[in-house]
């Protein structure tokens, strides 16, 4: 491992934080295990550091722009903290599995069922912003989530929706899934927190990339202590990441703000692509 190869890399994802408002694990976790062989576990672990550090950053840069929504962020953690538990022990029982062998080639179990995860997750997600894009080009004046339609008390009120009014079980669980998705692949969920609060809260675009920052930090303290204790940090490595990481988290909140709504999904849907070619690449040269 050489630093300035890291240091891009967590200036890369720093500029991704700042922009998008996801902490840039669905990148950096594929990027460490496949560009320089760090083995899956220590790559979500430490990947969980460098999170916890832009995003921290990148709250502390957008103090003043009263866009974030705090109690939304703070009732998604309800369910968010046993997530990341399960999730940190379903990566445990991945790497019990011991090796995975395709004709001459091998690799650890771990990484590649993390790998086909990450693939299936990606795809779905740079598909759908994709399609929704090419078909909206303007932001909506209104914008209305699918969890505003589900009807499971008790309920609460969220100031910062068009619709305001919201099932707390709803919202409760899905951060429940986004900290199994924090403790298993290494990231804060932001990747899949920007589309959905988009698209399922409802959330305007720049509210969600501020929004999903607050979230993300919390996710990403809990997964980072859980992988610390588990020994699935590397300290040496994590450094250069938060050097790079802490400078770029500037760049992207200045880009952001000079981006719509719009044009921020389709970027971000170009990013999240190039990252499933990325994964299926590694993947292709372990099957062929």
């Amino acid at each position: 491992m050489t630093f300035v190869p890291v240091l891009l890399i967590g200036l890369c994802v720093g500029i991704l934080t700042g922009m998008f408002g996801v902490g840039g694990g669905f990148l950096i976790t594929p990027l460490l295990n496949v560009l320089l062989g760090i083995p899956m576990p220590v790559a979500v672990g430490t990947g969980a550091l460098q999170i916890l550090s832009v995003s921290t950053a990148g709250i502390y840069r957008r103090r003043h722009e009263s866009m974030t929504d705090y109690k939304l962020a703070i009732v998604l953690f309800g369910g968010n903290y046993m997530g990341v538990q399960f999730g940190a022990q379903a990566l445990a029982r991945l790497q019990s599995l011991g090796i995975v062998t395709f004709g001459e080639n091998s690799m650890p179990a771990a990484d590649f069922y993390v790998l086909c995860i990450f693939l299936v997750l990606l795809g779905l997600i740079a598909g759908w912003l994709i399609y929704d894009t090419t078909r909206n080009q303007l932001e909506p004046s209104i914008r209305v989530g699918l969890f505003s339609r589900i009807k499971l008390p008790p309920f609460t009120r969220f100031e910062s929706l068009d619709r305001p009014t919201m099932s707390i079980p709803v919202v409760a669980y899905f951060g429940l899934a986004l900290g199994f998705l924090a403790g298993l692949l290494g990231i804060g969920g932001g990747v899949i927190m920007l589309p959905a609060l988009v698209y399922l809260v409802g959330m305007k675009t720049h509210r969600a990339t501020a929004t999903s920052l607050a979230l993300i930090w919390l996710s990403s303290l809990v997964a980072s202590v859980t992988h610390t204790l588990r020994g699935n940090t590397d300290l040496l490595l994590a450094i250069p990441l938060l050097l790079g990481g802490t400078v770029g988290v500037q760049i992207g909140v200045a880009l952001c703000s000079k981006l719509g709504g719009c044009q921020l999904r389709r970027y971000f849907s170009l990013v999240v692509l190039a990252a499933m070619v990325l994964v299926a690449a590694k993947l292709m040269t372990i099957a062929l």
